[in-house]
């Protein structure tokens, strides 16, 4: 780093953050603790974390810091920008997990990039470059998005050997309903990716690293397959891939949550009986009651289908959504408890079974608990604690 950088540093060191409304809470205690968790039951698997999007949106240099004290072969991201935010705070390697434009493969620092490939015009333009660079071949078993079919892998098994500079380091593919509760489709997806294994080994390829699991493969089939690493996602960041009436679902109570969203009371209103409150008034009160407006909307990312359904707590105590999530601003009801204005509620709560956890919010949204992460907004400030 040049010295006007060391200084740029060192004066934001001695800035005095300003105080936000809005806070998210990022356990690096049950972070670690996912990790261990998974690494134990799992001691012959490489764990490759999983930072891509921002970490889940728990935020990418963060969490990359928080994992330096662990081992890891790889960490996992879409892009060469995330990757060398990565490298700013951890020096382990990197794994591009997603596509890259192959004109732009010439400007990457291959000492701790691989690729994986999906795509023959990218092995040719590796092969063109001439560095030394280490691929990770991804099969489609049928999922039909990235990866190569079975009957293609011979031909790019074939360019591979003749190329002096690329290097065959793994093989991976895909599960398409490894969180759903039936898994005959996963099994026939397990089954073309072993024939494709069988062609790999067969060819005098010996890849160091087989793996088809992400969070929620391992969470099922950890004790019953060969594969030699995993992609860890989700679990890393305490959430359970799979669905609560999966029977693997309560094997996995020992995930500690590691995040957790606080908000500020912003402004008290009474609201007489009859009175109606935000957009389209689908709600009436049918009593004099107490609202108050706290600053989370749909820009925040809490979707507008959580309307009148979801709500935040005070301790344990529930705080209902009353009428439409605005853009910036939610109204709830408090007329049965004293609070004051800038008094801090939760949001998202770190209890898996609370009535404001990720998996309720995920509920109400009719979506899942990847997109209520991954949506939550970079204006919200993330705290490592």
């Amino acid at each position: 780093m040049s010295f006007f950088g060391k200084l740029l540093n060192f004066k934001k060191s001695l800035e005095k953050p300003f105080d936000t409304l809005n806070n998210i809470y990022i356990s690096k205690e049950s972070i670690l603790h996912n990790f261990d968790l998974i690494q134990s039951l799992l001691p012959w698997k490489a764990i490759f974390p999983v930072l891509k999007s921002n970490a889940y949106w728990h935020w990418i240099k963060e969490i990359a810091s928080v994992l330096k004290s662990r081992f890891t072969p790889y960490i996992v991201v879409d892009s060469y920008f995330e990757a060398l935010k990565i490298r700013e705070v951890n020096k382990s390697d990197i794994l591009l997990i997603w596509y890259t434009l192959p004109s732009n493969l010439k400007n990457f620092d291959f000492s701790f990039i691989a690729l994986t490939v999906y795509d023959f015009e990218t092995l040719e333009e590796l092969s063109r470059i001439g560095r030394k660079v280490r691929i990770h071949l991804k099969i489609d078993t049928w999922m039909h998005r990235q990866g190569i079919y079975v009957e293609d892998l011979m031909r790019y098994l074939d360019f591979i050997r003749s190329a002096q500079n690329i290097t065959l380091e793994w093989v991976c593919t895909h599960f398409a309903d490894a969180d759903g509760t039936e898994n005959d489709y996963s099994d026939f997806q397990s089954w073309i990716f072993k024939k494709s294994i069988e062609m790999i080994r067969s060819s005098w390829f010996n890849p160091k690293y087989i793996h088809s699991d992400n969070s929620a493969a391992s969470l099922k089939w950890f004790m019953k397959d060969e594969m030699t690493a995993l992609r860890l996602g989700l679990s890393l960041y305490w959430i359970n891939p799979l669905e609560r009436t999966d029977p693997d679902f309560h094997n996995w109570k020992s995930l500690i949550p590691a995040l957790s969203f606080k908000s500020t009371l912003v402004l008290k209103k009474p609201l007489k009986k009859w009175e109606k409150v935000s957009y389209n008034w689908i709600f009436e009160a049918s009593e004099d009651m107490t609202i108050w407006i706290v600053p989370v909307g749909y820009y925040e990312w809490l979707s507008r289908k959580a309307s009148d359904k979801y709500s935040y707590a005070f301790w344990d105590m529930p705080l209902r959504i009353l009428g439409r999530v605005c853009m910036n601003l939610t109204v709830i009801d408090i007329s049965w408890v004293d609070l004051k204005v800038w008094d801090e509620i939760e949001v998202i709560s770190d209890e898996p079974d609370k009535f404001n956890s990720i998996y309720e919010l995920a509920k109400v949204s009719e979506t899942i608990t990847y997109e209520s992460c991954t949506r939550l907004s970079e204006t919200i400030r993330r705290t490592i604690t």
